[in-house]
């Protein structure tokens, strides 16, 4: 037998065929799945960098499948394959735990969607609109004015609370008249309501009626001997986070001067 022959058996022959099969397999499942990637993403309306990060993680197992199977063909060891990939894997998630874990909670916020950008929210402690969400952190335009980025892991580890519906912020706040600072023993909680709180919404909502959706609202929420404290609702456009910074302590302002007017008369 020839040194050609040798080489070029039939069982080399097979494994050299089958080699290229794998090979033109791995090429066209990865067509297929990056074209369902852009189909989702689309559909999905992924941003453009967390379409590709799905690519990218595709890729790799395609690539780690084709090399496995192409390895056993051989009649190759790939338990040294796995070591190295489960050993690469392992120092780099342990040098990144905080970074992988961001990029998980990333994908979760992006795909499941618990708000988008504009939209007006309460995380935790923090409220404010957001301005962008990426694979690292969300960034919140909060009422001192000041962007905070939030990591995303904390995003997900936090109770979310949505104020924005139908392209409106419905925002609520606690307006509270103590009697340590107001006597409010001496003022019913309907004079309350019609005397200062119902003029001061018709006056402020004259003047913005064209700037805002809908009128601001008012309820009771606790009524005590000393105490008065009301639940105001106001409705402002999507995206116009500023609009409420400037607004709310106006009308806020109103009320409380509109009071001091009305304990002077009663003095």
């Amino acid at each position: 037998m020839s040194i050609f022959e040798e080489i070029f058996t039939y069982q080399r022959l097979y494994l050299v065929i089958f080699s290229l099969i794998v090979l033109l397999a791995v090429f066209v499942l990865r067509q297929l799945i990056n074209r369902s990637i852009n189909r989702f993403s689309k559909s999905a309306k992924l941003e453009k960098h967390v379409q590709n990060i799905l690519k990218v993680i595709a890729d790799i197992l395609i690539y780690a499948i084709g090399i496995t199977v192409t390895l056993q063909a051989w009649g190759l060891p790939i338990e040294w394959f796995i070591s190295v990939s489960a050993l690469t894997g392992a120092a780099v998630g342990f040098a990144s735990t905080q970074t992988l874990g961001n990029l998980l909670a990333g994908l979760y916020i992006m795909i499941s969607k618990p708000f988008e950008v504009e939209d007006y929210v309460k995380i935790d402690s923090t409220e404010g609109e957001v301005r962008e969400i990426t694979l690292n952190y969300v960034k919140i335009f909060t009422p001192t004015y000041t962007t905070l980025e939030i990591p995303n892991k904390t995003v997900l580890n936090n109770s979310i609370t949505q104020c924005t519906s139908d392209e409106i912020i419905d925002y609520s706040f606690p307006l509270s008249f103590a009697g340590k600072v107001y006597p409010t023993s001496w003022i019913s909680i309907s004079d309350l309501l019609d005397k200062i709180v119902h003029p001061s919404i018709n006056e402020f909502w004259t003047k913005y009626s064209d700037t805002l959706p809908r009128k601001p609202e008012v309820s009771v929420l606790r009524v005590d001997f000393l105490n008065r404290t009301l639940m105001m609702r106001m409705f402002f456009p999507k995206g116009e986070a500023k609009l409420l910074y400037d607004l709310q302590p106006e009308l806020q302002k109103k009320i409380l001067e509109r009071l001091d007017e009305f304990r002077e008369e009663k003095d």
